[in-house]
């Protein structure tokens, strides 16, 4: 909001800079995001007197003037205004000077005649809307020819940045209220005197509302014998100030009491409401209106309207109508000041468009007891002014007088908030600059809310004010002493580590959307009308209608887009949610998902797809494509960086748990526990040719939540072993039919913490073994904590042969 001091200066004295009263303002909640100075940018403007006005020899719409500006020597000014006449004081732009807009004065020749200067209009000088005559400045000898014309019309604008809770500092008075609390001056209210004669205003006028949620008051005067000509010269110059453009004394009126008082007022041509009749009404569906800016707007029930008897004639609180306007010509008024609900004007003028002063102070609230005076401080203005007659009595849809809000407020619970110790005969103190009254003693006080204060409804409210009063500035920074508690894990963190594990072995991230198409689905092998899916009651297009119950459809697209861009080697992993909806019994839901349970159900998984060669092809190493045992390290890989036992693997042999897989080269990942929590294989060749991808890729998808809860909370760091490690060998003959990872496992559960490490580097089936056995040859690396373990590693070897034997009947060799 723009503040001229001079117009503050009416209702409280300012002993301060307008630095000074910036700097108060802003640390008491209302920013002063600037301070302007009008007139600042005019150069070489001076006070002149018109000496002689003369005919100019070759135009007959302009004059030549003689002006004494004070130098000695009169200036010979060309003229086109018609309002000047000798001995006038008027403001002259001399050669060189510069006026706003950056507009500089030269000197011109003039249909012949060398023009000197120029005689200067308000809105030439930009303290004004009229730009057809010249600024008259007087015709007595009260300013000096040649003193400075900003001497005359320098103005000091503050520019405020009201919050949207303190809607009552939205005028000149509600700021001067706030400076004389924090000042200590008095707060000069402004006369609403009204002298009503004649007809009474319900003679004339009707009003009806008939959303009285929405209009809670409502009051309108009547004026008639209304000269409606142009405000008077200081009042437009403060409209023009505060960044309002004058218009006529009525409507200069209405603007200059919501800027005063901070109610918005609109007039309306009394001649121009159909029927006498005022009606605030909800708008109709598609009801149009012409509003005052002549566009023709469209309008919903959403929306308030003022309306007389035949239809809208404004839009409640933001903009009248064009057809009620408020003209040269007009003689009867009918005046409105009333209170609309804030949200609904809020909702309309963004809907619309159509955001004015008014509906920015209707949308922070008015008080109950603004409207009426308001419309008895324009009344006076009117009449005044205009010498309109006003008419008797004043229609008020609400007029009784509200109790004033009472807060129970705890002083010590005060202190805590505040962290200052004070005692409640000094809060008391405080609080009564500000216009509150406190009663009652020792912790408990009822503080009475003066009506302009619509933000203060609770205790912490009056302790705001309290603080403000006492000066933020004032208040010591203690820090917080409570013991603070574990802190939180990062939900995402375990995310992000998995991501970071990813890239580093070398992978590409992909980000895909979590809604797919029924057809990804078919593509992939799901069933695209299976009841567990999650479907989008209005998807924007059918390749977005399902949330994907399964990451592998995400990243086989993502492979697809690839190979489309001739990218035909793409390692690629997606972190993301898959979603599904159990059945009524409860249990695993069905094929789509791992987790039991019952309803919606959403979880983060992390998918891995490879295709063709990770290793740059090149001279002798024509690469290898990806297949199981990759994807099998990468898994592994990412189970080790994140601290995790690594997995074992079951066989999958469910054709429907999933059927993007090769039937033969599928398995289940597991824990320790025997529980799975992700699967891996080869992409099923009727998949791969669904999505035109070439070779054999392998994918992977675990659950991320139990993955990571496989994570020791703690990861111990073991000293650097003193002793060399040892390598054993070991030949193991057994049935075919035995998983290898079978194998792995219980080499690993038997043998002891000294086995590191364990690799399969070996695999023989042949006649010499006997048909249906298989042979395999296992590294294995024993790690002493000291040298002479020796034995401790033969008693291991010992029992892994043994539980091989016992489990699997194998034949050591």
């Amino acid at each position: 909001m723009r503040v001229p001091l001079s117009w503050l200066r009416d209702y409280v004295a300012l002993n301060l800079t307008p630095a000074e009263l910036a700097e108060e303002l802003t640390v008491r909640g209302m920013e002063v995001q600037g301070i302007e100075v009008s007139g600042a940018d005019w150069t070489d403007v001076v006070v002149g007197r018109l000496l002689a006005i003369e005919p100019h020899p070759n135009a007959e719409k302009l004059s030549l003037t003689t002006v004494d500006v004070g130098t000695g020597e009169p200036l010979r000014i060309v003229c086109g205004a018609t309002n000047i006449s000798p001995g006038q004081l008027v403001p002259v732009a001399l050669v060189g000077a510069m006026l706003p807009g950056e507009r500089r004065i030269e000197r011109s020749r003039i249909r012949g005649v060398i023009s000197e200067g120029m005689l200067c209009s308000a809105a030439e000088l930009g303290i004004g809307a009229d730009a057809d005559g010249i600024k008259i400045l007087g015709a007595d000898r009260e300013h000096e020819p040649g003193s400075d014309v900003r001497s005359l019309f320098g103005e000091t604008v503050l520019d405020v940045d009201v919050k949207p809770n303190r809607g009552d500092c939205l005028s000149m008075v509600g700021l001067a209220r706030e400076i004389a609390a924090f000042t200590g001056t008095a707060l000069r209210l402004p006369k609403s005197d009204v002298v009503e004669s004649g007809d009474d205003t319900a003679d004339h006028l009707v009003v009806r509302i008939e959303a009285p949620a929405l209009c809670p008051r409502f009051a309108a005067r009547y004026f008639d014998a209304v000269s409606n000509r142009s405000s008077p010269e200081w009042m437009q110059q403060r409209l023009v100030a505060a960044g309002m453009r004058p218009v006529s004394a009525v409507v200069d009126i209405t603007n200059y009491v919501m800027h005063e008082l901070g109610q918005p007022m609109h007039a309306y041509s009394a001649v121009a409401i159909r029927g006498g009749t005022i009606v605030v009404r909800q708008a109709g569906q598609d009801e149009e209106l012409e509003t005052l800016d002549h566009q023709r707007r469209r309008l919903d029930p959403r929306m308030l309207v003022i309306a007389d008897a035949a239809g809208a004639i404004g839009l409640a609180g933001i903009m009248g109508g064009a057809s009620t306007e408020v003209g040269d010509t007009t003689t009867s008024v009918i005046l409105e000041s009333a209170a609309f609900h804030g949200p609904t004007v809020r909702n309309a003028a963004r809907r619309l468009g159509l955001r004015s002063e008014a509906s920015a102070r209707h949308e922070k609230g008015i008080p109950w007891n603004l409207p009426r005076a308001a419309a008895d401080r324009a009344a006076g203005l009117i009449a005044e002014l205009t010498g309109a007659r006003v008419a008797r009595g004043i229609l008020d849809t609400d007029p009784a007088p509200h109790p004033n809000r009472v807060v129970s407020v705890s002083v010590g619970r005060m202190r805590r908030l505040l962290g200052i110790d004070l005692e409640t005969p000094t809060v008391t103190t405080l609080l009564e600059p500000l216009e509150f009254t406190a009663r009652g003693g020792g912790d408990h006080l009822e503080v009475e809310v003066p009506p302009h204060r619509l933000d203060v409804a609770h205790a912490v409210d009056v302790a705001e004010e309290v603080a403000r009063a006492y000066g933020y500035g004032r208040i010591p920074g203690v820090l917080p002493r409570p013991e603070l508690g574990e802190p939180r894990r990062d939900p995402s963190a375990g995310r992000h580590q998995v991501r970071r594990i990813l890239a580093g072995i070398g992978l590409t991230e992909t980000v895909t959307h979590a809604l797919i198409g029924p057809a990804d689905l078919e593509r992939t092998g799901y069933p695209p009308d299976d009841p567990e899916l999650i479907r989008v009651a209005n998807p924007i297009s059918p390749a977005h209608s399902v949330l994907r119950p399964v990451m592998y459809a995400s990243v086989l697209a993502s492979l697809a887009e690839n190979v489309r861009r001739r990218r035909g080697d793409a390692w690629l992993y997606e972190v993301g949610k898959t979603y599904w909806m159990a059945d009524q019994q409860g249990g695993p839901a069905g094929r789509l998902a791992e987790t039991a349970g019952t309803g919606r159900f959403e979880a983060w998984h992390v998918a891995i797809a490879l295709l063709g060669s990770h290793a740059p092809r090149s001279v002798g190493q024509p690469g290898r494509a990806a297949d199981v045992a990759d994807l099998k390290g990468v898994v592994e890989a990412l189970h080790a960086a994140l601290g995790a036992p690594l997995p074992t693997y079951r066989p999958d042999t469910d054709a429907e748990a999933h059927p993007h897989l090769h039937p033969g080269r599928r398995a289940r990942v597991m824990d320790a526990a025997g529980r799975p929590y992700g699967s891996l294989g080869e992409v099923h060749p009727g998949v791969a040719a669904a999505w035109d991808l070439p070779g054999r890729p392998v994918v992977a998808a675990i659950n991320l939540p139990q993955l990571l809860a496989l994570v020791p909370a703690v990861l111990h760091a073991a000293p650097v072993p003193s002793a060399q490690p040892v390598d054993r060998d070991l030949a193991v003959v057994l049935d075919a039919a035995v998983p290898v990872g079978e194998l792995l496992r219980l080499v690993r559960a038997t043998a002891g913490p000294l086995l590191t490490g364990v690799t399969l580097f070996d695999e023989y089936r042949g006649p010499q073994i006997g048909a249906g056995r298989v042979s395999y040859a296992l590294a294995l690396r024993f790690q002493p904590a000291v040298p002479g373990h020796e034995r401790a590693v033969d008693r291991a070897l010992g029992r892994i042969g043994g539980t091989l034997r016992h489990h699997l009947h194998a034949e050591i060799r």
